[in-house]
């Protein structure tokens, strides 16, 4: 199927409403048109019709233009115009008055009928003005050329203002639609090369129309693929260095052992150790990878978390050092999927164990868990920006755990607050909406 271009649609669109809307006008207007003009014969009909019924036997002012005959009746005297039996047959005229006498019903100012007659498909125009009694009377008729002249003239110009207003319509239209295209192709053309320019190319557009507020989110995309493509460097070049540590460490005690420097059960010892480590980290990534296809295709489950936090600490308590209070409420529900809340909750106490100096508590009330740690606070410049991936803080950097954790909770409608405690260490609180 052949493509048609935005220019023609709109041009074709537009030639549509107007004819649509010019023949409708156009019938209106005719309709109305020749009701006027008949109203106008009829007004010079009666006018006529005075004037000759006081002086029969003189033509009068414009009885020429419009082809006026006349019958009269005045004290059984007969008065009539030359050609009136051209226009209506004395036996149809005389049958016309007839029907006319028993429409009418008599008043005080005598009777005035007015009305139309076919002859070979022509139509003719008339009007009866009488006495009472019908003993005096004047039958006025015409024929339609004034009405054809008028509604002929009229119909002229309507339908010159309706091919000047087509020409003009097609004219804006093309030049409108002309300048909406270009503005179009423009901002094709920006984002087909955005990744040459590297997201650095700015579109500027700023008319407030719907191409405008295109143009604004098109370069709040630009700027936010930019920051994720940083972003995205930024994990790689992280990612690399995070995983060559582990690596290189284990291919040193691999060495020494072969080498002899060390004993088999140190370097087997340290190589578990750091592989222990990188096993850690690839399950961060493919955590945080898998964040990007997480999608709602099932129903949130209603998650007890109590028996979820209790799980978590129940794997961690044995690993470490620190002590655990906990102050847990029964019956608080999360909605989530529990594989994923399990890995925020692990992951936000992973956190807390590498900075506390003694204890790990955790309250849960209705439709809040605080997670609070007694280390260090976190600088405040970086209670924000903890959640971006790899983020460098004053005391190391946050790695990839924040990041699931934040990307987690926004998936589930939950809040997440990072607050340093006046009297010392760090909250982590979950909050629902």
């Amino acid at each position: 199927m052949k493509k048609i271009s935005i220019t023609s649609q709109l041009i074709l669109l537009s030639l549509s409403v107007v004819l649509l809307v010019s023949t409708i006008f156009t019938a209106v207007c005719l309709s109305g048109i020749i009701r006027f003009a008949e109203e106008e014969v009829y007004s010079r009909l009666n006018s006529y019709a005075s004037i000759i019924k006081t002086n029969p036997n003189n033509n009068y002012p414009g009885q020429e233009n419009m082809d006026t005959e006349f019958y009269i009746v005045e004290n059984n005297e007969k008065y009539q115009s030359f050609n009136i039996f051209e226009m209506i047959d004395e036996d149809k005229l005389l049958s016309t008055i007839e029907d006319i006498k028993t429409k009418t019903i008599p008043n005080r100012g005598g009777i005035v009928y007015r009305s139309t007659l076919k002859k070979d498909g022509d139509t003719y125009y008339y009007v009866f003005m009488s006495n009472n009694e019908f003993d005096n009377y004047i039958f006025v008729i015409t024929n339609s050329n004034y009405v054809s002249y008028v509604v002929k003239n009229v119909s002229l110009q309507v339908i010159t203002i309706f091919l000047f207003v087509i020409m003009l319509t097609v004219f804006l239209v093309f030049v409108w639609s002309n300048r909406f295209v270009s503005r179009l192709k423009n901002i094709q053309s920006h984002i087909v090369n955005l990744p040459k320019s590297k997201y650095e190319k700015v579109y500027e557009d700023n008319s407030g129309d719907e191409i405008g507020e295109l143009a604004k989110s098109i370069e709040l995309m630009r700027i936010d693929i930019k920051e994720n493509e940083k972003t995205k460097q930024e994990m790689l070049q992280n990612i690399s260095h995070d995983f060559k540590t582990p690596i290189a460490v284990i291919k040193t005690y691999a060495e020494a052992e072969l080498d002899g420097v060390i004993s088999n059960e140190e370097a087997y010892k340290n190589i578990i150790e750091q592989a222990e480590i990188l096993k850690k980290k690839v399950n961060r990534l493919l955590q945080y990878n898998s964040l990007e296809y997480l999608t709602k295709d099932k129903e949130f489950e209603h998650i007890d978390i109590k028996s979820l936090v209790l799980e978590v600490v129940s794997i961690y308590k044995y690993q470490t050092n620190i002590k655990f209070d906990l102050d847990l409420d029964d019956e608080v529900y999360f909605d989530g999927y529990k594989e994923n809340l399990f890995t925020v909750i692990s992951n936000i106490i992973d956190n807390g164990i590498r900075y506390a100096k003694t204890t790990i508590k955790i309250v849960l009330r209705k439709d809040r868990l605080r997670i609070y740690n007694d280390g260090e606070p976190i600088d405040s410049l970086f209670l924000n920006s903890m959640f971006k991936p790899y983020e460098k803080g004053s005391k190391g950097q946050f790695g990839l755990g924040m990041s699931i954790v934040k990307k987690t909770l926004d998936f589930f409608g939950l809040n997440l607050i990072v607050k340093n405690e006046e009297f010392g260490g760090v909250s982590f609180i979950i909050t629902k909406d």
